[in-house]
């Protein structure tokens, strides 16, 4: 695990050390403070005190989510958050507690809000497996700011049983690109059927039309709750896919093509890079880079893999994959990267051992669950999965 500790407080990236791992640092040291996690254009913010999660945000916009999360579950109507942002701009005081002065909000109800808050954003980054951290010692939300308190120990748990049960939820759910309609004449096998809250929320929004990413926009639940009521639906025979929303145009399937290819493979080189450096520290870098050079030897289109910085690096990738000739690109692609693979595996495998190794391969099968989970169709169309799952194979037979 490399964490950094400079004047601000701890630093490092998710790639060495995940979300669990650093919110379990936490928890255990009882920091208070504020932890800053992005990746791209993409910032949250988590506030702490003493190892207790107080308040998360997006960052800067903590008036505008909140305005949102009260709207989209119907605790007041859309003129009454309106009047709310005037007097916002005018007194400049926090927006929930110019909600709680206009008595359009409970403090009960205030705080439920804000704890589903922190739910949206904290359980949506066990999920990353990229970005950047930092630690920000005994810095806390503004004297103004409302805040909960909810047990740090208690989310890891929460958090890590979500990403099992979302990578089932999303296998099971029809693409994206799929209208979700009531089925007409449902066959309930059991005379009693339990339908949860969630279920029943769910269901006025089901119209035929609604894709699950546009049943998303108008849900009352959070994204994770959506798909599982969604899920349960299904099961029940309550709720089927309909027809396709549009038809996709070749050059984005193309795209996508590409996008999960290389998502799906860079993450499964950063988990044996990972996973490998905690037994064998620098040394499993000097192994993978004589495996990369060997390879490179083999299919020219690896070398467009190295950077200045690195020997991965992904991000000239794709440009390099346009100049291949179509009717070859996809195999040359395929084939170059999935041999890389497996001779990562079978290199770490002489050092680390056979159960080591069977763990780095269970891990890589649970992580990219999720990038195939993204774009379902596109994966399926190609095969993506059986292609990673056939090396992954190969290399548990060299063990």
């Amino acid at each position: 695990m490399k964490v950094e500790t400079k004047e601000a407080g701890l630093t490092g990236s998710l790639q060495t050390v995940s979300f669990s791992d650093l919110l379990q640092l936490i928890s255990v040291a009882k920091k208070t403070g504020m932890l800053l996690v992005s990746r791209e254009n993409q910032k949250r913010e988590i506030y702490f005190l003493k190892g207790d999660i107080i308040y998360a945000t997006f960052f800067g916009n903590e008036d505008e989510l909140l305005g949102n999360l009260v709207l989209k579950r119907k605790k007041m109507l859309r003129s009454d958050i309106k009047r709310a942002l005037s007097l916002q701009k005018l007194t400049q005081k926090r927006l929930g507690t110019i909600l709680l002065e206009m008595g359009v909000l409970t403090k009960e109800e205030l705080v439920n809000c804000l704890e589903y808050q922190i739910e949206e954003i904290v359980y949506n980054l066990f999920a990353w497996n990229s970005g950047e951290f930092i630690f920000c010692e005994k810095r806390l939300p503004p004297a103004d700011q409302i805040t909960t308190q909810l047990n740090t120990m208690n989310v890891i748990m929460e958090g890590t049983r979500r990403i099992d049960e979302w990578i089932q939820i999303q296998k099971a759910l029809p693409p994206d690109d799929v209208k979700i309609q009531l089925v007409k004449d449902p066959q309930i096998k059991s005379n009693t059927v339990t339908i949860a809250v969630n279920d029943v929320q769910l269901l006025p929004f089901i119209d035929g039309e609604r894709t699950i990413p546009e049943l998303q926009q108008v849900s009352p639940l959070s994204e994770f709750y959506t798909r599982k009521a969604l899920y349960d639906l299904i099961n029940f025979g309550l709720v089927e896919g309909g027809g396709k929303k549009k038809i996709r145009k070749q050059k984005e399937d193309e795209e996508d093509l590409l996008y999960v290819i290389i998502r799906l493979y860079s993450q499964s080189y950063q988990i044996i890079e990972r996973m490998a450096s905690r037994k064998l520290g620098e040394g499993a870098k000097k192994i993978l880079k004589r495996c990369f050079d060997v390879q490179k030897s083999f299919n020219p289109l690896l070398g467009k893999l190295e950077s200045s910085e690195n020997f991965l690096d992904f991000r000239h990738l794709e440009s390099s994959a346009h100049k291949i000739l179509k009717p070859i690109r996809f195999h040359t692609l395929m084939d170059g990267l999935n041999d890389l693979l497996l001779e990562f595996l079978r290199a770490i495998s002489k050092s680390l051992g056979r159960n080591l190794t069977s763990q780095v391969i269970s891990q890589i099968k649970k992580e990219t669950a999720r990038v195939i989970a993204e774009k379902r169709w596109i994966a399926k169309e190609y095969e993506l999965e059986e292609e990673l799952l056939k090396t992954l194979k190969k290399s548990q037979r060299c063990l």
